[in-house]
């Protein structure tokens, strides 16, 4: 599905305009898309209806939207808290009110007006915000949030940032969002997806071909873009042909993470499996994953022959913090395709190693706190915009960028990113993106680019853990669970 920026959304508006449908008619069909979805989700209406409008034409799309749930019959009002309409689109659309509609400025007759509403309908900003809400508006968007009325925003709740996912304080907590023509990156990147409720696509007069063929730098990843990674298996394929993976991870008290990547990574379908580690570590990995082979080290020449003969390299899963010059070694000299997770990337950030310049393709799998030490942010910095941050870690490395948690983001160095729309709060423990480095690592073994190994993986990856919860409970699930369920994925993939 594709994700409209503010400014991508603009330039289809301008199209749909060239292809012989005005802004009015736009107007019209938002505003009565509106009182269309608010009617079918609650009913004809059971109280008055109050639209928070703004001056600009999403305050026009409220005035539409007030007079046709005028027109059903509810009572309503239009609350102008900036002002009058200050476009010609939208004093339009203010002049065609009924005498029915009551308009009222701020006070304490508005302040009544919302306290008494069965409905409130927010017109201030849409897609267009950025920054801090007002101190007008965020008083009265906390008043809605506190009341027990539907709650139902156009396009985007006001101070959510369509392009970052943002937001400001006090913005709007909608039950409903109605997403005109196409969705935004708001709509699925937290925080703001948690204040969109549900979101409801509805087309406003644009024509469909032109929605179809135009182009965003945002999408969601979908089933279709994990099946492009699960080719069927040639019928005289062999394990040389399946890819070779070497995993340079696990250490003395971390040998669990190197455990979960290496088996995820043979669920995944990888031919053969090399993994990386010290003699005293080696009998603990022997034992539980005895499908793997083991590079010992005794010296730098073995590292150096095994990596020559891997097609990728997943780096740091529980290596810990001692073992800087191994992790020297790998960056400095590895041939092949590069997943750099965890010990890897903490690295990097404590030595300011510069990752744009490794030689070979690679992906970064940073979870909230390894993206702010790599960013020299807070975590909370990170997460307040998780599109952006990632957007920035991918050319801070200048390749993918996999930014880990709800709604996973993965970035290109270009601005191009996908949202991850599979995955659920069980998965928020330790060893989960472990499980992940390895997928990804398989698919990169097995020939994937790394922007689709990374974002296919997280899908499949948020997928296992959805079957997981439904099968074991959120709370009670585990991350060695996610690489069994991968079979029962696989088979249904295959049975397509």
């Amino acid at each position: 599905m594709k994700l409209f920026s503010k400014t991508e959304m603009q330039s289809l508006e301008s199209e749909g305009v060239h292809a012989g449908v005005s802004l009015w008619e736009m107007m019209a069909g938002a505003g009565a898309q509106l009182a269309r979805a608010a009617i079918d989700k609650w009913g004809q209406p059971k109280g008055p209806a109050v639209v928070l409008c703004g001056k600009g034409n999403n305050g026009g799309d409220g005035f539409v939207c007030a007079r046709e749930l005028a027109e059903l019959g509810a009572e309503c009002a239009v609350l102008l808290l900036h002002g009058g309409p200050n476009t010609d689109l939208a004093a339009a659309a203010f002049a065609r009110l009924p005498p029915s509609v009551r308009v009222l400025s701020p006070g304490a007759e508005a302040e009544a007006a919302l306290m008494g509403a069965w409905l409130v309908v927010d017109c201030l900003f849409g897609f267009g915000f950025r920054g801090e809400l007002d101190r007008i508006s965020t008083g009265y968007l906390r008043l809605v949030n506190s009341l027990p009325c539907h709650r139902i925003a156009a396009d985007l709740p006001s101070g959510a940032e369509c392009d970052t996912g943002r937001v400001s304080p006090g913005t709007l907590r909608a039950e409903l969002t109605i997403a005109f023509t196409g969705a935004k990156p708001a709509h699925e990147s937290y925080p703001a997806k948690e204040y969109c409720g549900q979101v409801r696509i509805c087309p406003v007069g644009i024509p469909p071909e032109l929605v179809s063929k135009a182009g965003t730098s945002g999408e969601v990843t979908g089933s279709e873009h994990l099946r492009a990674l699960l080719r069927p298996l040639d019928v005289q394929a062999h394990k040389g042909s399946q890819g070779r993976l070497l995993m340079v991870c696990g250490s003395w008290g971390m040998a669990g993470a190197c455990v979960m990547a290496a088996r995820a990574a043979l669920r995944c379908g990888v031919g053969l499996l090399d993994i990386v580690c010290e003699e005293r570590v080696y009998p603990l990995l022997a034992g539980a994953v005895p499908e793997a082979v083991f590079t010992v080290l005794d010296g730098p020449d073995r590292l150096f022959g095994s990596l020559k003969a891997a097609n990728a390299c997943v780096l740091g899963c529980g290596l810990g913090n001692g073992q800087e010059s191994l992790i020297r070694q790998v960056l400095g000299c590895c041939p092949v395709p590069l997943v750099i997770d965890a010990d890897g990337l903490n690295f990097c950030a404590r030595t300011g190693f510069d990752l744009s310049a490794l030689p070979v393709p690679h992906v970064i799998t940073p979870h909230p706190g390894e993206a702010a030490r790599l960013l020299s942010r807070s975590v909370a910095e990170i997460q307040a915009g998780r599109i952006p941050a990632a957007l920035e870690l991918a050319k801070l490395s200048d390749g993918p960028a996999l930014l880990k948690g709800a709604a996973t983001v993965t970035a290109r160095p270009d601005g191009r990113f996908a949202i991850n729309p599979t995955g659920n709060p069980g998965m928020a423990k330790g060893g989960s993106g472990d499980v992940l480095a390895g997928m990804i690592g398989a698919f990169l073994s097995q020939g994937a680019e790394p922007f689709e190994a990374a974002r296919g993986a997280a899908y499949l990856h948020g997928l296992a853990g959805d079957r997981c919860r439904d099968r074991l409970s959120a709370r009670g699930m585990l991350p060695t669970d996610l690489s069994s369920e991968l079979l029962e994925i696989f088979k249904d993939f295959e049975r397509d």
